[in-house]
């Protein structure tokens, strides 16, 4: 497990799924489509979604995931 730092600067632990698609994924700070993403992936994003480590941005029919992080202290 691993812990990862939001933008309210709180910790918040990460499994190693988790961590293996955000690895996969985020690079940058680029937008991941949620048209990419297969069933599991997508699960995984909403629970990261409610755990305040991804944004999701729903801008009309297409929905997007970013990273919320604290650029200030990334772990």
């Amino acid at each position: 497990m691993k812990t990862f730092v939001t933008k309210g600067g709180f910790h918040t632990w990460i499994n190693s799924r988790e961590s293996k698609f955000l690895e996969e994924h985020f690079n940058g700070n680029e937008l991941l489509d949620k048209k990419d993403l297969n069933e599991r992936d997508e699960y995984i994003a909403q629970t990261l979604v409610s755990r305040g480590v991804l944004d999701k941005v729903v801008d009309r029919k297409s929905v997007n995931y970013k990273l919320n992080v604290n650029n200030l202290n990334r772990e």
